[in-house]
């Protein structure tokens, strides 16, 4: 049986750029964004099923990639809903990681962290984090580190000022009930992991994170 599902979600309404789904923007020229997701865990010492959720628009497109993943079809309406199918496609598996396949980050080491983090059975929830840049304020979730210990998070508040944003998350089936369908993405159950009493562990990256959700953002990264 696989240790932990990697969750590569790629099938809600995706925004585009230039009229390209983000997770096929080229990153040089034999990698594009959704290829460097399913490859980040090659080097992991645990057994990983790797899955692309992908929608019936880029489903066959994404099978001409020969990617190193299997690619399972959906058409959902938000990333946890997404998140929910996969889960549901994979019954067998107990833990998980997801990375979100718009992003791009140069120090990958941090998400074989994490997956190990996920892999020590007393862990419930472990994020990577990244020193937030100031442009990246309002658009991403920062949490607040005090004594070692994540104690808050916030979504996407422009006027937060918390060092770090999260960008990749891992957790077991004991919190799957607080990934709900109605809420936008998987990040809305840290609130209620941290109300709940869970500890959530974390792993801090020595590189910067690009969420190449604009143009602008992702020419930082290939300016980079």
């Amino acid at each position: 049986m696989k240790d932990v599902l990697h969750i590569i979600p790629a099938a809600g309404k995706a925004s585009r750029i230039g009229g390209i789904p983000k997770f096929l923007l080229p990153i040089d020229e034999d990698n594009f964004l959704i290829k460097f997701h399913s490859t980040l865990l090659n080097n992991s010492k645990l057994n990983i099923q790797k899955v692309i959720v992908v929608s019936s628009e880029y489903f066959k497109t994404v099978q001409r990639l020969n990617l190193d993943a299997e690619i399972i079809k959906a058409d959902t309406d938000s990333m946890n809903e997404t998140i929910k199918f996969a889960i549901n496609s994979f019954p067998e598996i107990s833990r998980y990681i997801l990375t979100m396949p718009d992003t791009f980050y140069k120090d990958s080491s941090v998400i074989l962290n994490l997956t190990e983090q996920i892999g020590n059975l007393n862990t419930q929830v472990s994020l990577a984090l990244w020193k937030i840049e100031n442009y990246q304020r309002g658009k991403l979730g920062q949490v607040l580190i005090r004594n070692n210990k994540i104690i808050d998070v916030v979504d996407k508040d422009p006027n937060c000022e918390y060092e770090y944003a999260w960008g990749a998350i891992a957790w077991d089936e004991s919190v799957n009930h607080l990934i709900k369908p109605q809420d936008p993405h998987i990040g809305y159950i840290l609130k209620p992991a941290l109300d709940n009493g869970n500890n959530i562990n974390y792993s801090i990256s020595s590189g910067k994170y690009y969420d190449c959700g604009t143009f602008s953002e992702y020419s930082n990264l290939l300016n980079s």
